[in-house]
């Protein structure tokens, strides 16, 4: 036990290493991502897509494709706590193995950090321990000490089901906080998915929506969330947990400059970068486009990472708005352009105006001391 305890504790210095400085970097980051005809017309197609709002929806799924597997499940997440959920999907994961199925399981080292309050209290993440997962038979597991850090998280099954979005293992994700996975429910997507996410090839030109990926071989997410910002019309929604990167609040300056509506939407309480966000409510309510501004802060903790524009043009995904989701982490985010009545377009649009209805508007600018201040920047540029 106390060489396990040793060894958890390097994890969380090299974790906190990596989260600081990140050597390893990624690949450049293009100038286009998102082509013209994405943007030209809607997909005709997207009942391969299901929104999947809040953990009970996304869990349900998870677990569900898990039971079902009969050949491979791959799963890639940032945090695993010994929890409520975190026992259940490793109980289900057992099974799985149990009934030969090939188990690999990938968790970012850095996630161990925020996992520390676990820990002490005695509850490392499962997969540590042999009580968890380590040593089964048919489970690979594995947290890469040298390695990018990898936010993005995602369950795939039998090479054909996948879920993917913010939601990491843990029972705050499951039963507390206001979250979005997608599902694809269709083998050549999935495949395609896998492609991108796995083995870093091109998303195919002609697939109704885009993966785009941050990864050793580009940086994609920033450039294709700026695509969508700048080429907004009429009104843009974002709700996401953490917003601070300066290109992205740039291109946000600017589509309020053009005259888009735009609806931020922040959790009042974030487990982190709060002093960021009320950073970045402050620059843009000093922005010249401010009149087309609103601010919202949701009453729980919320952790999308969700934009949608003029009410068709979506991006769901892990990556936060923040300089290290942008430059220096793997994500994964989806782009989609569909019709307002195709079901995923028209549940996110219901799910954000509901979410805006129980929100509180922002009428100020926040006071924020030096000591605040000081804290937005680190806050910034650590997480």
């Amino acid at each position: 036990m106390p060489y396990l305890i040793v060894a958890l504790i390097l994890a969380v210095l090299l974790a906190a290493f990596f989260l600081i400085f990140n050597p390893l970097g990624l690949g450049p980051e293009p100038e286009a991502v998102l082509p013209d005809q994405f943007f030209a017309a809607p997909a005709e197609d997207l009942s391969m897509l299901e929104l999947l709002v809040d953990g009970n929806a996304a869990f349900s799924r998870i677990l569900s494709n898990i039971d079902s597997a009969e050949s491979v499940i791959f799963i890639q997440t940032f945090i695993w706590k010994d929890d409520a959920i975190g026992t259940q999907t490793v109980d289900r994961l057992k099974a799985a193995a149990a009934r030969n199925v090939a188990v690999t399981v990938r968790k970012d080292l850095l996630g161990t950090f925020f996992e520390l309050p676990s820990m002490l209290a005695g509850r490392p993440s499962p997969v540590f321990t042999r009580k968890g997962l380590k040593g089964h038979r048919n489970i690979d597991v594995r947290v890469p000490w040298l390695a990018d850090t990898d936010h993005s998280k995602y369950v795939i099954t039998d090479q054909q089901g996948i879920v993917f979005g913010g939601m990491n293992i843990a029972d705050e994700y499951h039963l507390k906080w206001h979250d979005y996975m997608v599902a694809i429910r269709n083998e050549p997507w999935a495949h395609a998915f896998m492609d991108r996410v796995l083995k870093g090839l091109p998303w195919p030109s002609k697939a109704p929506f885009v993966i785009a990926a941050n990864d050793r071989k580009a940086t994609e997410i920033r450039t294709a969330l700026t695509e969508v910002i700048d080429r907004s019309e009429e009104r843009l929604v974002i709700e996401h947990a953490y917003v601070s990167e300066t290109q992205i609040l740039q291109a946000i300056e600017r589509a309020l400059n053009r005259g888009v509506r735009v609806d931020l939407i922040l959790p009042r309480a974030p487990d982190t970068h709060l002093y960021a966000n009320m950073a970045t409510v402050n620059q843009l309510l000093a922005s010249n486009g401010r009149k087309s501004l609103r601010v919202f802060l949701y009453p729980k903790m919320m952790h999308a990472k969700v934009v949608l524009s003029d009410g068709v043009v979506a991006a769901v995904g892990s990556a936060n708005l923040t300089p290290r989701s942008m430059r220096t982490s793997r994500e994964v985010t989806m782009f989609v352009h569909g019709t307002p009545d195709a079901p995923f377009i028209r549940d996110l649009n219901l799910q954000l105006e509901s979410d805006i209805s129980v929100a509180e508007q922002v009428t100020a600018p926040f006071r924020l001391g030096a000591w605040q201040r000081m804290g937005a920047v680190v806050g910034k540029y650590v997480w």
